[in-house]
């Protein structure tokens, strides 16, 4: 996979990342917690209210207002009609639990058919889903119909896809008002991928958010990248902390991250971590 930037030599260039891509977006960049995965399998239906309420809560805690769910519990880990309610009652928690600003994505990691997320859509309809993520792998007529339910009934909601295995004709899909949020992996892609897809979307409506998990330096870098586009829509993290990079002139504000002027991705590594002697011994 290829890295989003090259910190170490931007830093030397003692310039921000941001500007040094040509920074065209805004410098605060709003971002949701996506941490809130399946677990309340073993929990009854009150016991997943207080899970998932304290979940937003926590989050709320490290500075985060929106929240992206996973769904699609009748896929694999429950029965399906009992996992479609699960999901129901779990997204209008959350979005009790976060409050009527707060933007509440939905991810099924391609674990719906095309009736289950609209039924699931329907279910949350006084949730306001903002974006629907990875409902099922894309497809012309399913993403049509999807589109065709979302528009009948009057729905908001952005159909977001693209970050496992796009197909070849993803793009026509995109253009045809079908997938409205594109988010292809940033380090499988690379930046010179997105900095080009980013432009070609500006034709249009369709957003940028790039898959951001499992890194979490990541953020940074997607932090100038979302400032240097004006169609970015969302960034992706969670919370957490982590020893080793020093972020100063980093806070997250009401959910929007501060892009401060630091060299390079914005932010350096305390290197009193990387002199310290191991203190521990590998046994075979």
């Amino acid at each position: 996979m290829g890295r989003p930037f090259h910190t170490s030599a931007l830093h030397h260039l003692t310039q921000p990342a941001g500007p040094l891509l040509g920074a065209r977006g805004k410098r605060e960049v709003e971002t949701y917690d996506g941490s809130i995965y399946i677990d309340d399998l073993e929990a009854d239906d009150a016991q997943a209210q207080r899970i998932f309420e304290e979940e937003v809560q926590s989050g709320q805690q490290y500075g985060y207002r929106n929240f992206k769910i996973k769904v699609g519990r009748g896929a694999r880990w429950m029965p399906a009609a009992q996992g479609l309610a699960r999901d129901i009652l779990v997204v209008n928690t959350v979005r009790q639990a976060a409050g009527p600003q707060a933007k509440v994505l939905i991810d099924a990691n391609m674990g719906n058919t095309l009736n289950s997320a609209q039924e699931l859509l329907a279910g949350c309809a006084s949730a306001g889903i903002y974006w629907s993520e990875e409902p099922f792998a894309e497809d012309r007529p399913l993403n049509q119909a999807l589109k065709n339910f979302i528009r009948e009934r009057g729905y908001d909601t952005l159909v977001a896809d693209g970050e496992f295995a796009p197909l070849p004709y993803f793009f026509a899909l995109v253009e045809e008002g079908l997938i409205d949020v594109v988010q292809h992996d940033f380090r499988g892609a690379g930046l010179t991928w997105w900095r080009a897809s980013a432009a070609r979307l500006e034709k249009g409506p369709a957003r940028c958010a790039p898959h951001c998990w499992g890194s979490y330096i990541e953020r940074f870098h997607h932090a100038h990248f979302a400032a240097s586009i004006p169609n970015y829509a969302l960034l992706e993290a969670a919370p957490a902390q982590m020893p080793g990079p020093i972020e100063e002139g980093w806070a997250l504000r009401d959910g929007f991250p501060q892009v401060p002027d630091t060299p390079g991705a914005g932010f350096d590594v305390d290197r009193a971590l990387f002199q310290q002697e191991d203190s521990f011994t590998l046994s075979v």
